[in-house]
């Protein structure tokens, strides 16, 4: 038989405050692996999205596969402190909540919807653009909102810097 557990502790941390004992870790110690929060990987967002619509819509005997322009760059946009777990649960919530067949920002909670209301402007000239012109045109707006800092930028996009680097380059902006 074989046990797991899981912390987000810095157990090596508490292990130099002399507050977990050094032997009990190196016990219970297997293979540590790293997952980085979901802000930190904005491009699984849309895989996780539809995987957890997916889910959900059969779980609740719904027909729905598809998430608006507007809805998918809230959910793009959001910082996720609740991390995967919080996205499933938007997204079953939003597809018990759903009256029609594809989730809108207002299928979407309060806080996801309050935390894009900072991004900037109307997301309605973003509707029929493909994803690649859509981050080109956050990219643009973050830069312009955060007055070319890129480091500010990068936060509010969700972003790393040398991912905004590479958007930079790769958009000419």
């Amino acid at each position: 038989m074989s046990a797991s557990s899981a912390t987000n502790a810095d157990i090596e941390g508490l292990m130099a405050q002399k507050k977990f004992r050094e032997d009990l870790y190196f016990r219970i110690k297997g293979v540590s692996i790293r997952i980085p929060p979901l802000r930190e990987r904005r491009d699984d967002i849309p895989l996780l999205v539809y995987y957890f619509l997916k889910k959900s819509s059969e779980k609740y005997g719904k027909e729905m596969d598809t998430v608006s322009h507007e809805a998918h760059q809230m959910l793009m946009n959001y910082n996720w402190p609740g991390n995967v777990r919080q996205l499933q649960r938007t997204i079953e919530s939003a597809v018990v909540l759903s009256s029609g067949d594809i989730i809108t920002p207002t299928d979407l909670p309060e806080e996801i919807r309050a935390g894009n209301a900072d991004f900037g402007g109307s997301t309605s000239s973003l509707v029929g653009l493909n994803q690649k012109e859509l981050e080109r045109a956050a990219t643009e707006q973050a830069l312009t909102a955060a007055n070319g800092n890129r480091e500010q930028a990068a936060k509010m996009l969700g972003i790393g810097e040398r991912t905004l680097y590479r958007r930079i380059k790769e958009y000419g902006l």
